[in-house]
């Protein structure tokens, strides 16, 4: 629940955006279009352990000790994605093969920026502005600015946490909201009616933002400000507290990851048009140690990091996929991390800062199967000799889902992601049935 310090808090900061050139209202789609949701796995997730390059016997030479086996009847052998498929799945992950065999998944092996840099938090940035250099955006707030198709406050959003995400950073006045239940505005000094039924500081708010007069530019840029945050709230509280996903029995987690995509779905399935929405998928990625399990099944005991983050995401995924039904014909999911891991495990059993590493998309026209790998994991296929290459640049992936999917002009990609040349992969032309 936002009290009456965070509000004056907010305010604070919005006044001062106003002092900077005021912060603009984001226009948004009408309701029942397209949806693309950013996952962020930050800690430099492993993508070799994830899909692992089973057919390749430098992948079992380099990691003696935290390879995992090819598919077999084992429970903690890889999961196969198919004959001949150079990867296979980390058990782990085996709830996200309901939506690989559906024919809508597509992983991208070895993917980050195009330079390396082995600094979480650079990389992170990096990504997150869609640029090499430090630009005072990210790309998604950019996204925003550039594609309008009438009014809404809940656009863009944040969702499962309350801190902005680099992507959404800008002058759009973007929410960042936890979960439905902990999204409200309520003083005891405005309360009436049963459990402060009648919100009188909301209803006050409104009318003051909502009065035509001639204003200095940081009063009227603040009260549009606060005209976004009554709206917001309003459309939050609308979706309600109590949801029981319809997904077969399966159940959103208590993680970031899991109430921002619960959140996600509340507000699709009400008819809110989230166009772009970033999420994080908290986890033990920053794996330079004990990588995997040192008791039991090294590679599905939940003592593991690696293990546990794993398998409560992949079922928060397939719960949003199922919750959603048909309507994942109109949301890509993408989940990303900032660089991938050694492909030799170190002394400590476990991977240190690498280069490429594995995103992988979902629904919307998601077409099946893998993007460019390396055909093998020779010395010389290797960026310095020990990290996986980049085969696909991160921003070729956003921009694809942004213009096959969200319906952005290719003219405006370089805009968007500023300097970049955008490269058509063709990893998002087919449709889900």
């Amino acid at each position: 629940m936002t009290n009456r310090r965070d509000v004056l808090k907010a305010f604070g900061l919005a006044s001062a955006a106003a002092f900077l050139g005021g912060p603009r209202i984001s226009l948004g789609q009408a309701s029942g279009g397209k949806t693309f949701v950013k996952i962020f796995q930050r800690g430099g997730a492993d993508g070799l352990h994830m899909f692992p390059k089973v057919n390749d016997m430098l992948y079992y030479q380099g990691r003696p000790n935290i390879a995992i086996e090819p598919p077999s009847n084992d429970a903690s052998s890889a999961i196969s994605m198919g004959n001949g498929a150079a990867r296979a799945m980390n058990p782990n992950l085996a709830p996200l093969m309901e939506i690989w065999e559906a024919g809508n998944m597509m992983v991208s092996p070895a993917t980050t920026f195009t330079a390396r840099n082995g600094s979480h938090f650079v990389s992170q940035r990096r990504i997150g502005q869609g640029s090499m250099a430090d630009v005072p955006q990210g790309y998604l707030n950019r996204y925003l600015e550039q594609a309008s198709d009438g009014v809404h406050p809940l656009r863009g959003i944040v969702a499962g946490k309350s801190s902005i995400s680099t992507e959404m950073g800008g002058p759009l006045v973007i929410p960042s909201i936890s979960q439905s239940s902990e999204y409200n505005l309520q003083s005891s000094d405005f309360c009436s009616g049963s459990g402060c039924a009648d919100n009188q500081l909301t209803e006050m708010m409104n009318t003051i933002s909502s009065h035509q007069v001639d204003l200095p530019a940081a009063e009227s840029a603040l009260r549009e400000t606060q005209q976004v945050l009554i709206e917001t709230i309003e459309e939050v509280r609308a979706v309600g507290v109590d949801y029981t996903p319809n997904a077969g029995g399966l159940d959103y987690t208590g993680s970031p990851l899991g109430k921002g995509l619960k959140l996600i779905a509340q507000l699709l399935k009400a008819g809110v048009p989230v166009e772009v929405a970033a999420v994080d998928w908290a986890g033990s990625w920053d794996t330079h140690g004990n990588q995997i399990a040192q008791d039991g099944d090294p590679f599905t005991d939940p003592s593991s990091g690696f293990n546990r983050s794993s398998s409560a995401g992949a079922r928060d995924l397939l719960t949003f996929w199922r919750d959603l039904g048909p309507m994942m014909s109109d949301v890509v999911v993408l989940v990303c991390t900032e660089f991938g891991r050694t492909v030799l495990e170190n002394g400590a059993t476990g991977t240190d800062h690498g280069h490429g590493g594995a995103w992988f998309a979902f629904g919307g026209p998601t077409s099946s199967g893998f993007a460019a790998d390396v055909p093998s994991l020779v010395t010389e296929n290797l960026t310095e000799g020990r990290f996986m290459p980049v085969t696909v640049d991160a921003r070729d992936l956003s921009a694809e889902i942004m213009v096959r999917h969200l319906g952005l002009s290719e003219a405006m990609v370089g805009t968007v992601l500023p300097g970049h040349s955008f490269t058509d992969h063709g990893l998002f032309t087919g449709a889900l049935v």
